[in-house]
Protein backbone atom coordinates (compact mmCIF):
# COMPACT_ATOMS: atom_id res chain seq x y z
CA UNK A 1 0.00 0.00 0.00
CA UNK A 2 1.79 3.23 -0.80
CA UNK A 3 2.28 6.40 1.49
CA UNK A 4 1.11 9.72 0.29
CA UNK A 5 4.46 11.35 0.37
CA UNK A 6 5.22 8.98 -2.34
CA UNK A 7 3.40 11.14 -4.75
CA UNK A 8 2.60 14.67 -4.64
CA UNK A 9 -1.38 15.98 -4.16
CA UNK A 10 -1.37 16.94 -8.01
CA UNK A 11 -0.22 13.47 -8.87
CA UNK A 12 -2.25 11.89 -6.37
CA UNK A 13 -5.43 13.57 -8.41
CA UNK A 14 -4.02 12.70 -11.38
CA UNK A 15 -4.21 8.72 -9.97
CA UNK A 16 -7.41 9.00 -8.62
CA UNK A 17 -9.31 10.44 -11.49
CA UNK A 18 -7.58 8.21 -14.28
CA UNK A 19 -8.15 4.71 -11.77
CA UNK A 20 -12.08 5.98 -11.16
CA UNK A 21 -12.58 6.66 -15.08
CA UNK A 22 -11.37 3.57 -15.75
CA UNK A 23 -13.69 2.28 -13.04
CA UNK A 24 -16.91 3.88 -13.81
CA UNK A 25 -15.89 3.11 -18.45
CA UNK A 26 -15.85 -1.33 -17.08
CA UNK A 27 -18.88 -1.07 -14.31
CA UNK A 28 -20.85 2.18 -14.59
CA UNK A 29 -20.67 4.90 -12.05
CA UNK A 30 -22.92 3.42 -9.46
CA UNK A 31 -20.59 0.22 -9.22
CA UNK A 32 -17.67 2.31 -8.27
CA UNK A 33 -17.08 2.74 -4.64
CA UNK A 34 -13.97 5.02 -2.86
CA UNK A 35 -12.79 1.68 -1.78
CA UNK A 36 -12.36 0.47 -5.35
CA UNK A 37 -10.58 3.34 -6.63
CA UNK A 38 -8.24 3.21 -3.40
CA UNK A 39 -7.34 -0.01 -4.45
CA UNK A 40 -6.85 0.96 -7.72
CA UNK A 41 -4.18 3.64 -6.65
CA UNK A 42 -2.84 1.45 -4.03
CA UNK A 43 -3.66 3.97 -1.15
CA UNK A 44 -6.49 3.77 1.66
CA UNK A 45 -9.79 5.60 0.71
CA UNK A 46 -8.94 8.09 3.67
CA UNK A 47 -6.46 9.24 1.43
CA UNK A 48 -8.75 9.78 -1.17
CA UNK A 49 -10.75 12.50 1.10
CA UNK A 50 -7.34 14.33 2.01
CA UNK A 51 -7.31 15.08 -2.44
CA UNK A 52 -11.23 15.40 -3.02
CA UNK A 53 -14.10 16.10 -1.17
CA UNK A 54 -16.05 12.96 -1.66
CA UNK A 55 -16.93 10.47 -4.31
CA UNK A 56 -19.31 13.12 -5.95
CA UNK A 57 -15.95 15.29 -6.29
CA UNK A 58 -14.13 12.30 -8.28
CA UNK A 59 -16.87 12.24 -10.48
CA UNK A 60 -17.07 15.45 -11.42
CA UNK A 61 -13.18 15.64 -12.06
CA UNK A 62 -14.02 12.62 -14.47
CA UNK A 63 -16.89 14.14 -15.91
CA UNK A 64 -14.34 17.08 -16.66
CA UNK A 65 -12.09 14.63 -18.13
CA UNK A 66 -15.09 13.59 -20.46
CA UNK A 67 -16.17 16.83 -21.82
CA UNK A 68 -12.58 17.55 -22.86
CA UNK A 69 -12.17 14.30 -24.61
CA UNK A 70 -15.73 14.72 -26.65
CA UNK A 71 -14.71 18.00 -27.29
CA UNK A 72 -11.63 16.97 -28.98
CA UNK A 73 -13.57 14.35 -30.91
CA UNK A 74 -15.98 17.08 -32.20
CA UNK A 75 -13.32 20.01 -33.15
CA UNK A 76 -11.68 17.06 -34.87
CA UNK A 77 -14.39 15.68 -36.72
CA UNK A 78 -15.64 19.14 -37.88
CA UNK A 79 -12.19 19.37 -39.97
CA UNK A 80 -12.87 16.50 -42.14
CA UNK A 81 -15.62 18.37 -44.00
CA UNK A 82 -15.03 22.28 -45.37
CA UNK A 83 -18.65 23.12 -45.43
CA UNK A 84 -20.68 24.24 -42.58
CA UNK A 85 -23.26 21.78 -42.44
CA UNK A 86 -20.84 19.04 -43.20
CA UNK A 87 -18.89 20.27 -40.08
CA UNK A 88 -22.17 19.75 -38.38
CA UNK A 89 -23.15 16.39 -39.30
CA UNK A 90 -19.48 15.40 -38.40
CA UNK A 91 -19.71 16.69 -35.05
CA UNK A 92 -23.43 15.28 -34.82
CA UNK A 93 -21.76 11.63 -35.60
CA UNK A 94 -19.13 11.99 -33.63
CA UNK A 95 -21.05 12.52 -30.02
CA UNK A 96 -22.83 9.52 -30.98
CA UNK A 97 -19.79 7.43 -31.40
CA UNK A 98 -18.73 9.05 -28.40
CA UNK A 99 -21.49 7.62 -26.27
CA UNK A 100 -21.45 4.43 -27.98
CA UNK A 101 -17.75 3.32 -27.03
CA UNK A 102 -18.28 5.04 -23.50
CA UNK A 103 -21.46 4.70 -22.60
CA UNK A 104 -21.14 4.65 -18.90
CA UNK A 105 -18.98 7.21 -18.95
CA UNK A 106 -21.67 9.61 -20.90
CA UNK A 107 -24.24 8.42 -18.59
CA UNK A 108 -22.06 9.61 -15.76
CA UNK A 109 -20.95 13.17 -18.07
CA UNK A 110 -25.16 14.18 -18.27
CA UNK A 111 -26.35 12.45 -14.71
CA UNK A 112 -28.83 14.17 -12.68
CA UNK A 113 -27.79 12.53 -9.67
CA UNK A 114 -24.44 14.07 -9.65
CA UNK A 115 -24.75 16.87 -6.65
CA UNK A 116 -22.76 20.04 -7.96
CA UNK A 117 -20.53 21.55 -5.60
CA UNK A 118 -20.92 25.59 -4.87
CA UNK A 119 -17.21 25.39 -6.60
CA UNK A 120 -16.93 23.30 -9.16
CA UNK A 121 -14.12 21.48 -10.48
CA UNK A 122 -11.85 24.78 -12.59
CA UNK A 123 -12.69 24.75 -16.47
CA UNK A 124 -15.54 22.30 -15.92
CA UNK A 125 -18.10 25.53 -17.11
CA UNK A 126 -15.77 26.90 -19.74
CA UNK A 127 -15.41 22.87 -21.15
CA UNK A 128 -19.13 22.69 -21.74
CA UNK A 129 -19.95 26.35 -23.04
CA UNK A 130 -16.81 25.67 -25.58
CA UNK A 131 -18.78 22.54 -26.63
CA UNK A 132 -21.46 24.68 -27.70
CA UNK A 133 -19.17 27.53 -29.39
CA UNK A 134 -17.55 24.81 -31.24
CA UNK A 135 -21.23 24.45 -32.96
CA UNK A 136 -21.96 28.39 -32.79
CA UNK A 137 -18.85 28.86 -35.20
CA UNK A 138 -20.73 26.50 -37.61
CA UNK A 139 -24.11 28.04 -37.31
CA UNK A 140 -22.06 31.54 -37.88
CA UNK A 141 -20.59 29.98 -40.97
CA UNK A 142 -23.76 29.47 -42.22
CA UNK A 143 -25.97 32.58 -42.01
CA UNK A 144 -23.30 35.43 -41.00
CA UNK A 145 -26.49 38.01 -40.21
CA UNK A 146 -27.50 35.83 -37.04
CA UNK A 147 -27.49 37.25 -33.92
CA UNK A 148 -25.33 36.59 -31.02
CA UNK A 149 -28.21 35.08 -28.88
CA UNK A 150 -29.79 33.37 -31.79
CA UNK A 151 -26.56 31.43 -32.67
CA UNK A 152 -25.95 30.20 -29.05
CA UNK A 153 -30.39 29.41 -28.70
CA UNK A 154 -29.60 27.67 -32.13
CA UNK A 155 -26.36 25.47 -31.03
CA UNK A 156 -28.56 25.12 -28.00
CA UNK A 157 -31.85 23.81 -29.29
CA UNK A 158 -29.68 21.52 -32.36
CA UNK A 159 -27.41 19.83 -29.81
CA UNK A 160 -30.30 19.00 -27.21
CA UNK A 161 -31.90 16.65 -30.00
CA UNK A 162 -28.62 15.10 -31.54
CA UNK A 163 -27.71 14.09 -27.30
CA UNK A 164 -31.47 13.33 -26.73
CA UNK A 165 -31.08 10.94 -29.83
CA UNK A 166 -28.10 9.63 -28.45
CA UNK A 167 -29.40 9.24 -24.79
CA UNK A 168 -32.74 7.60 -26.11
CA UNK A 169 -30.43 4.98 -28.20
CA UNK A 170 -28.38 3.99 -25.36
CA UNK A 171 -31.33 3.54 -22.80
CA UNK A 172 -32.57 1.31 -25.56
CA UNK A 173 -35.88 2.91 -26.00
CA UNK A 174 -36.41 3.52 -29.91
CA UNK A 175 -39.12 1.45 -31.22
CA UNK A 176 -36.31 1.19 -33.94
CA UNK A 177 -34.01 -1.35 -33.47
CA UNK A 178 -32.27 -0.95 -36.45
CA UNK A 179 -27.75 -0.79 -35.56
CA UNK A 180 -27.86 2.77 -37.54
CA UNK A 181 -31.08 4.17 -36.88
CA UNK A 182 -29.50 6.90 -34.33
CA UNK A 183 -27.04 7.83 -37.07
CA UNK A 184 -30.23 8.29 -39.67
CA UNK A 185 -32.46 9.98 -37.33
CA UNK A 186 -29.32 12.41 -36.24
CA UNK A 187 -28.92 13.49 -39.99
CA UNK A 188 -32.24 13.78 -40.36
CA UNK A 189 -32.09 16.14 -37.53
CA UNK A 190 -29.36 18.18 -38.52
CA UNK A 191 -30.90 18.39 -42.10
CA UNK A 192 -34.49 20.18 -41.14
CA UNK A 193 -32.66 22.31 -38.53
CA UNK A 194 -30.40 23.39 -40.83
CA UNK A 195 -33.05 23.82 -43.82
CA UNK A 196 -34.93 26.12 -41.38
CA UNK A 197 -31.41 28.05 -40.24
CA UNK A 198 -31.20 28.89 -43.80
CA UNK A 199 -34.50 30.28 -44.42
CA UNK A 200 -35.35 31.82 -40.88
CA UNK A 201 -34.67 35.47 -40.37
CA UNK A 202 -36.11 35.86 -36.71
CA UNK A 203 -35.07 34.31 -33.63
CA UNK A 204 -35.93 31.07 -32.83
CA UNK A 205 -38.23 31.57 -30.02
CA UNK A 206 -40.18 34.03 -32.77
CA UNK A 207 -40.63 31.78 -35.53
Amino acid sequence: MGRRSDHSREQLQEMIIEAALNLVRQRGAEKVTARQIATAVGYTPGMLYSVFINLQDIFLHVNQVGLRSLYERCATAQQTSGSPDGAIRAMGQAYLQFAREHTHQFDLMFSRSIQHPEVPPPGLGDQIRTLFELLGMQLQRLRPAAAEDEIRQGALALWSGVHGTAALRLSSQFDNEAANADSQIVDLLISSFIRHWLTSQEPLANS
